[in-house]
């Protein structure tokens, strides 16, 4: 007989499970027992009934996308694969899906509806918008009319936050009218311009909840340009609304808390702020008082030096005046003693030409033809030209001048 290794079994076990074809993809009933949740995110727990129980494990990719958290107890439906795990030589179910026994079609219909929005897009955290404002100013609140819900909202915002104006739009959370109803007041409330919306609802059964689900409400609030956050139901439970939300709460109160700072939080912050400002100002004004008593010194000084210049100024002022006034005075002088030498110059000069020009005027007038002709001469013009000499007499028509008055004449000739 052929001996084999652990392994070697264990090996050919696991391979011929994993081949076989009608223990894959299995839909198995049973209760949760020995739930546990590692660090990595992977679900480990019992699978078990009246007689039997199976080891099984849904590693994190398929935890989270989950819409509700697995509790010990709860009867189910899981979709599996067997396997052996090597290590341990163990028999286990390799999870893919989880839903809960009883709500059937229900469960279904949400998983399908789940897997075509998110193949949409609708829950892609890249269309998510962020929160604005770290202080928020105006929130409005969409949860059932003095719900549970809605005091615990009204306590978290007393407590927290104070100073934010709460409009409060109740809704209908279950029943068939209640996703239309949301729809509606997220419409009307939605252009109000908002800081935040907080959509919420206190914790009930899967069929309690279902309402958000609706896959014209995610639609709806895919299409928000307010940020809203989602407190639907406990820390377990997930809607599909969560999942188009900007931001999923576990409860109503931690919808508050998520979007709004403590006031006790940002009084202290104001108070540390306070402090290191008063502790600014107080080391700036110290060394402003100091530069102050430095500046006064150097003004002091330097207004000395000013009052000692100013002194040389005018000083340096006055020696100038009287410099330039000296000056002045001395060409002034000069220029007057210039001025009469030059009138003198000038009238003894005018003088001499004045003489010589009476003599001239007189020798003219002693030379000038009319008194030529007042001492008996004649003056004979033919031509408008004077005749100096008898060859230059034409015979033709002259002119002689008599200082009293002139003739006219004509040569005769010899044979005349």
């Amino acid at each position: 007989m052929q001996q084999l290794s652990v392994s070697n079994l264990v090996r050919y076990l696991k391979y011929k499970i994993d081949n076989d074809r009608n223990l894959q993809n299995l839909n198995v009933i049973g209760e949760i027992s020995n739930l546990s949740l590692s660090v990595s995110g992977h679900l480990y727990f019992c699978l078990k009934d009246d007689q039997s129980s199976i080891d099984c494990v849904m590693f994190q990719n398929n935890v989270s996308k989950l819409g509700f958290r697995p509790k010990n107890g709860d009867k189910v439906i899981i979709k599996a694969s067997a396997s052996i795990y090597e290590t341990q030589g163990r028999l286990q179910l390799y999870v893919t899906s989880i839903r809960l026994d009883g709500i059937g079609d229900l469960y279904q219909k949400y998983e399908e509806l789940r897997i075509k929005l998110e193949k949409e897009g609708k829950f892609d955290p890249a269309h998510k918008i962020a929160l604005e404002k770290y202080y928020p100013e105006r929130i409005a609140v969409l949860t059932g009319d003095d719900s549970a819900a809605m005091s615990d909202i009204r306590r978290a915002f007393s407590r927290r936050w104070p100073l934010c104006q709460v409009d409060y739009y109740p809704v209908l959370v279950q029943g068939e009218k209640a996703a239309g109803d949301i729809i509606e007041k997220l419409n009307t409330v939605d252009p109000l311009a908002y800081d935040a919306i907080i959509l919420a609802r206190g914790g009930g059964s899967f069929e309690d909840l279902f309402c958000f689900n609706d896959e014209q409400l995610v639609n709806v609030i895919y299409d928000l340009k307010t940020f809203i956050v989602t407190g639907i139901g406990h820390e377990q439970d997930y809607s599909l609304a969560d999942l188009a939300a900007d931001l999923r709460a576990a409860t109503p109160t931690a919808a508050v808390e998520l979007i709004t700072p403590h006031i006790d939080d940002v009084n202290e912050m104001l108070n540390d702020y306070e402090y290191e400002l008063r502790k600014h100002m107080t080391s700036r004004m110290d060394r402003e008082y100091l530069r102050y008593d430095f500046l006064m010194e150097r003004f002091i000084a330097y207004r000395h030096h000013y009052e000692q210049l100013a002194l040389k100024i005018d000083h340096s002022i006055d020696s100038i005046r009287t410099h330039l006034f000296h000056q002045i005075t001395h060409h002034e002088d000069n220029i007057r003693s210039l001025t009469d030498s030059m009138r003198f110059k000038v009238n003894f000069k005018l003088n001499n030409e004045q003489l010589h020009l009476k003599r001239l005027n007189t020798l003219l007038e002693a030379y000038s033809s009319s008194n030529v002709l007042k001492r008996g001469y004649t003056l004979v013009i033919q031509n408008e030209h004077p005749v100096k000499r008898l060859k230059d007499l034409k015979k033709q028509e002259f002119t002689v001048r008599f200082s009293d008055g002139e003739i006219s004449a004509k040569e005769r000739g010899s044979d005349a």
